[in-house]
């Protein structure tokens, strides 16, 4: 069994996630091999896709949102993602078996049929609605059934999560586009996205083809990680999947057994690895158990804050080094870098030279750019 450095296994895993060289693919192309872009926020996806495609506008991934290419929608660990097209349907049966699981138990109290409210949402959002209306409609179908009282501790719109726990929807555009803007609305994915692929029919297969893309664009993982990373609760569902796979098991740096596809290769940890700016909630991030390949522990807790939030971060030599954020008063638009270890001259220099490309990118009304190193 070959033993890893961590710097074979950050290399390796920045190689995955077009964080080594951008690539040069089609923005579908791109977003599928790296597992999909985290989307809580609207503009962050467009930074990560920045951070990994050669030549990355604005109107690219626009387009392909536009096109119905790529879709935005509630997936791996219940979170929102932008997917291919084409990905989505089993990406999202994967995800709904693990949201069933969670929320039977309360529809049983509830006395409802997850699997039928969840088709008859689908069949009202043939026309895009808000989950406003979704709410109202469900609960409309089920008068004197109080929905948050069957949920343990109660939970915001326990409707909605019941309802949707089944999956099949996508949020529409404006969702996903840089001009995106108040409340989404979600339209019923089979009408949505004609061209995806449907799941297969057994659900072991499903997970297992699910691994296997997971592990191509993190791998070398390890069973936890890949549970975390896709919101798999159960491990013997992780064990059953990866026993399915043709792969190659190695040694962790800090001594666990981390797997990967056989046809997968190992980067060196002496390649190079350039200045990179990561998103907040970047997938990267938050998609491991382990985070040591990508930030060193001493720095976690000042980036991983309360309420699952995640700064937006950048990386110098492969792993993290500092947070940013852009502030933006009337025409001027000003880039923050916060260092949070002591950088070389050349290696700050570098960071400055990407940071004032980045501001232009997501500011491109603004009349002048600044970037600015917090004390």
């Amino acid at each position: 069994m070959q033993r890893l450095t961590q710097r074979d296994l950050n290399r390796t895993t920045l190689a995955r996630q077009a964080l080594l060289a951008r690539a040069d693919g089609t923005v579908t192309d791109v977003i599928g091999a790296v597992g999909g872009l985290q989307a809580q926020h609207a503009r962050m996806p467009f930074v990560a896709l920045w951070s990994r495609r050669q030549d990355q506008r604005i109107a690219d991934l626009d387009d392909a949102v536009k096109a119905r290419h790529v879709v935005k929608a509630h997936l791996m660990r219940s979170t929102l993602h932008l997917v291919p097209a084409r990905d989505v349907a089993l990406l999202d049966a994967v995800a709904a078996e693990q949201r069933l699981a969670t929320w039977v138990p309360s529809a049983r109290r509830a006395g409802l049929d997850l699997v039928e409210l969840n088709a008859a949402v689908r069949e009202f959002c043939a026309e895009p609605r808000r989950v406003d209306e979704i709410e109202e409609h469900v609960a409309g179908l089920h008068p004197g059934v109080d929905a948050a009282a069957a949920i343990p501790k109660g939970v915001t719109r326990a409707w909605w999560r019941l309802a949707s726990a089944g999956g099949g929807l996508v949020q529409v555009p404006p969702a996903g586009t840089w001009a995106a803007r108040g409340t989404p609305r979600y339209g019923d994915a089979r009408a949505w996205v004609r061209s995806a692929v449907g799941p297969p029919d057994d659900p072991e297969e499903a997970r297992a083809e699910v691994l296997a893309r997971y592990l191509a664009a993190f791998g070398p993982v390890s069973a936890a990680d890949a549970g975390r990373g896709l919101g798999l609760a159960r491990p013997g569902q992780v064990k059953r999947a990866l026993g399915t796979l043709d792969l190659r098991t190695y040694e962790g740096p800090d001594g666990r057994e981390l797997v990967d596809l056989a046809s997968s290769e190992v980067v060196p940890g002496d390649t190079a690895a350039p200045v990179r700016f990561l998103p907040r909630w970047e997938h990267l991030m938050v998609a491991l158990a382990v985070r040591d390949r990508i930030i060193a522990p001493e720095l976690v807790p000042a980036v991983y804050k309360r309420n699952a939030d995640v700064l937006a971060t950048f990386l110098v030599d492969g792993t993290v080094a500092g947070t940013w954020a852009v502030d933006e008063a009337g025409e001027r638009a000003v880039l923050r870098l916060a260092p949070l270890a002591d950088l070389r001259k050349r290696d700050k220099a570098a960071v400055a030279d990407e940071a004032a490309e980045l501001v232009r990118y997501l500011a491109p009304d603004a009349l002048s750019w600044d970037v600015a190193w917090d004390a």
